[in-house]
């Protein structure tokens, strides 16, 4: 199943039974795919997902422990698709997960409008404006980190194109562009409902933010209590831990 010799595979987590391949020079999964993947609320009405961005099929693999809804991953990436149409396969989800190897801007070409239930992403932190002092050494690494073939307004008007009325977008990010996501999200439709702070541990500053809304959901955003990913001596917390589980 590796094809390539700086492919490796491993445990996925602890998830029992679960395996993924991943590369060193392409962007792995990390605590932030787990994190956005339990905060997507998921109920009896969530029958399609779709994945903006889905890397090596992390988030995917992570909502089909939590839901039987069928997933779509779009990655515009060759490898990574490549990898997350593998991790599929050998975890034997092929009948509810699809890995789409296109630009998340052509999602008509797949989906009709308003289709899609939930709508989750991981997508690239970083602004690019030009400087390429600033990117990664690697040009994958640089589309995984910024924002070089979509941008925030892309995402969310993608994701506000995809989702039914009711539908549910969910998103990690970082804390320094809360006011410009939250923007984006209202000029699209996506009324903000659930914003959390993630802290490496306490006294730290946040890291990242989690956030979801809800297309057409109307007035009223709750801030969820912080979560702390580490305790004080530097290990998973125990809400952490849970997630792994």
């Amino acid at each position: 199943m590796l094809q390539h010799e700086k492919e490796v595979m491993i445990d996925f987590l602890n998830k029992e039974g679960m395996k993924i391949i991943q590369r060193a020079d392409y962007f792995n999964f990390s605590l932030d795919s787990v994190l956005v993947s339990e905060f997507l609320t998921i109920n009896r009405g969530t029958k399609k997902i779709v994945d903006l961005g889905t890397g090596n099929g992390s988030i995917p693999m992570l909502l089909s422990r939590r839901s039987k809804s069928h997933i779509t991953g779009i990655e515009i990436q060759e490898v990574s698709a490549d990898l997350a149409r593998r991790n599929i396969e050998i975890n034997s989800l092929e009948e509810q997960v699809d890995i789409i190897h296109d630009n998340m801007k052509s999602w008509k070409d797949h989906f009709r409008p308003n289709s899609v239930d939930a709508v989750i992403t991981n997508p690239p932190f970083f602004k690019f404006e030009g400087n390429k002092e600033l990117l990664n050494d690697l040009d994958q690494l640089t589309y995984a980190r910024h924002e070089i073939t979509a941008n925030l307004e892309d995402i969310i008007s993608t994701a506000s194109g995809l989702l039914r009325d009711r539908g549910y977008f969910t998103m990690v990010h970082r804390p320094d562009r809360m006011i410009e996501i939250l923007d984006v999200m209202r000029r699209y439709n996506i009324s903000p409902k659930r914003l959390q702070f993630c802290h490496s541990k306490l006294g730290k500053e946040a890291k990242i933010i989690l956030v979801e809304g809800i297309k057409y959901g109307g007035e009223g955003l709750r801030v969820l209590p912080p979560l702390y990913t580490h305790d004080t001596n530097g290990k998973y917390s125990r809400e952490v831990l849970e997630m792994f589980k």
